[in-house]
């Protein structure tokens, strides 16, 4: 199955900019990240502090490889989003939902919604490996997956502000 250029560029970038900025959160604070991947309790306190810069260089790995279309970085950072999804889905399951997710941003407590994002968003990991049809790209398309870029990240960010105010309101119930 091939898919056209475009779908696969947009995931791509998409890919980029999610790692990217997972990156730049987490190095802003990462003493802060630390207590959240403490928190997970899923490593032994010992290692925390080394899965702290290995889970940095592996967003920072991803975000650079998508950008410059490596298909094995690619492929880890669908891995790594699975992952995420089922760290969250783990203490869901041990009745751990009030803890901070580590997403980025304001504070929110562990969903299932936010393990269907993480899923839906590996999903487009995958896409984004996807071999694509032989065609040259015109400006009508830079300009196609530039807004599309733009777009997703806007839409991502406003389904967490949404999420993270849906916590919110059910911690008041």
């Amino acid at each position: 199955m091939t898919v056209d250029p475009v779908i696969v560029l947009i995931a791509r970038l998409g890919l980029t900019w999610l790692f990217l900025d997972a990156v730049a959160h987490k190095l802003r604070d990462v003493r802060g990240f630390g207590a959240v991947l403490a928190t997970y309790r899923v490593l032994p306190d010992v290692l925390v502090p080394a899965a702290v810069w290995l889970v940095i260089a592996a967003e920072l790995f991803i975000g650079v490889g998508a950008l410059l279309q490596f298909a094995p970085a690619i492929a880890l950072g669908a891995i790594v989003l699975l992952g995420y999804a089922a760290v969250m889905a783990v203490n869901l399951w041990r009745g751990r939902r009030f803890i901070d997710c580590g997403c980025g941003g304001a504070a929110q407590p562990l969903s299932v919604a936010l393990v269907v994002r993480n899923l839906l968003l590996a999903c487009g990991a995958l896409v984004a490996v996807l071999p694509v049809v032989a065609r040259p790209l015109g400006w009508l398309d830079l300009v196609t997956v530039i807004v599309a870029t733009v777009v997703l990240a806007t839409v991502y960010a406003a389904a967490n502000q949404l999420l993270a105010a849906r916590a919110r309101l059910e911690e008041w119930v």
